[in-house]
């Protein structure tokens, strides 16, 4: 896509962005927040699955111990946002480098090992009552304060998580561009290939998933921050999935894609359920469909109709 179009929109969404709740309700400044959040959590994955090839399913693993991390110093021993948030972030980073040792393997044999070692953090969340809170979760978790400054309402986290995804999306712009990020995508083209010209695959994977990990790790403490609690839910399968879904859809392998399918993912279950009491499954069948008819996500498929009509000019 010509770079001036993309710069042009980009601006305009913020402005958008900015502009949203003067005019928007609370539920649409939340449902907004939460893209933000989950599409920060897409984009996690997505480093893996779009730039590296490896399809894993236990990010919600580091999400949710970076957000408990987070909510237990807070809550139980009244530590500050400015030491608690980077505790979670580094827990969760942590729990990336031991989880990390599964990039050995390789295709199924990984999806199994990332989904197993996933579960092993859902079954501590969910069974050591005594330390988790159990389905109570940990509860009251303080509005973060920066430098004095209390975010306590919804539209002031909403603009702060605004500035949040921005940077962080022009910060992923820079990795997946930089030497890494190429390195990244040739082994993902063909990891023989850049092993003979002196590359070490293994270890370019070990430090994607880490760096991966800490993507995730953050996103769960500004979820935590945004929830004001958390419990074992977080933790669960099901959100691992929703976030490999999100970066289908959106677009695996894009910048914008992974914050793309959160927003999409996002409405479709916020207005299904509200009618449909098995939403899961409309969000297999949107999965479905991505995968038969628009495999480069919308982003692709907004891709191919804008080159498709340059050519019929």
């Amino acid at each position: 896509m010509d770079r001036k179009l993309v710069v042009t929109l980009s601006v305009i969404a913020v402005a958008i962005a900015v502009l949203l709740p003067l005019v928007a309700g609370p539920f649409w400044i939340a449902l907004l927040t939460q893209v933000f959040i989950f599409g920060l959590l897409a984009l996690s994955v997505d480093l893996l699955l779009g730039h590296a090839g490896l399809f894993s399913l236990c990010h919600a693993a580091f999400f949710s111990v970076a957000a408990y991390t987070t909510a237990i110093l807070q809550v139980r021993y009244g530590v500050s946002t400015a030491a608690a948030a980077p505790a979670g972030i580094v827990a969760g980073t942590l729990l990336g480098m031991l989880f990390g040792l599964a990039v050995r393997t390789r295709g199924v044999y990984f999806i199994l090992t990332t989904i197993a070692l996933g579960y092993i953090v859902w079954g501590v969340a969910y069974r050591w009552s005594s330390f988790t809170g159990g389905d109570n979760g940990v509860t009251n978790v303080p509005r973060p304060a920066l430098v004095g400054y209390g975010l306590e309402s919804m539209t002031s986290y909403y603009y702060f998580m605004l500035v949040v995804i921005v940077a962080s999306l022009l910060a992923y712009r820079v990795l997946v561009s930089s030497p890494f990020g190429l390195t990244l995508r040739g082994i993902k083209t063909s990891e023989s290939r850049m092993a003979s010209v002196g590359f070490r695959p293994d270890r370019h994977l070990y430090a994607a998933f880490v760096l991966s990990a800490a993507i995730a790790s953050f996103a769960g403490v500004l979820y935590v921050y945004y929830n004001r609690f958390v419990n074992p839910v977080s933790a669960s399968f099901p959100v691992s999935v929703e976030a490999v879904l999100m970066a289908i859809v959106g677009g695996s392998g894009t910048i914008i894609g992974p914050l793309l399918g959160s927003g999409i993912v996002l409405a479709l279950r916020n207005w299904v359920s509200s009618f449909f009491e098995l939403h899961a499954a409309v969000m297999g069948l949107v999965f479905i469909a991505v995968v038969l008819w628009a495999p480069g996500g919308l982003v692709g498929l907004l891709e191919s109709l804008r080159t498709g009509r340059g050519q019929r000019r």
